[in-house]
């Protein structure tokens, strides 16, 4: 799964995501329990994000690859999100239970803490508010 960053007023045309993102673009599948113990396959973007203020939307597009070459299985686009400068930045919000399942089964995700949560940003860069989840369901192709 590759995520790529789209202006949240236009069309589809993904940003230069070189110039405006850190870490990780990229995810594979990881098969996992959810919160109701339950199997599922997930695509963790846990690292991922945004160095430039403004609304964005994530754009996912799922490959498959064989015989040499790749081919675009499915896309979905995510909900708008803000990403603000560090001096506006309202605060981190608590780390979903969701993320936290996935944490304690292994997957390298940064957990926000409550204690934390008072303390003041400092970053030069604003972290995605949240982690990105992508539930992959078989489907008959």
């Amino acid at each position: 799964m590759v995520a790529n960053l789209i202006p949240c007023d236009a069309s589809a045309v993904t940003l230069p995501s070189q110039d405006l993102f850190s870490g990780s673009a990229v995810s594979s599948l990881y098969r996992l329990r959810d919160v109701d113990d339950t199997d599922g396959g997930f695509f963790v973007f846990g690292d991922l994000a945004v160095k430039k203020e403004g609304q964005y939307r994530l754009h996912f597009s799922l490959f498959e690859v064989f015989d040499g070459h790749a081919e675009n299985r499915k896309t979905i686009v995510s909900e708008p999100f803000t990403v603000y400068l560090p001096k506006r930045y309202p605060g981190a919000v608590e780390s979903t239970f969701l993320s936290q399942t996935f944490s304690d089964q292994g997957v390298k995700i940064r957990m926000r803490k409550e204690y934390r949560l008072q303390s003041y940003v400092s970053y030069t860069r604003v972290i995605i508010l949240g982690i990105f989840f992508l539930s992959c369901q078989p489907t008959d192709m």
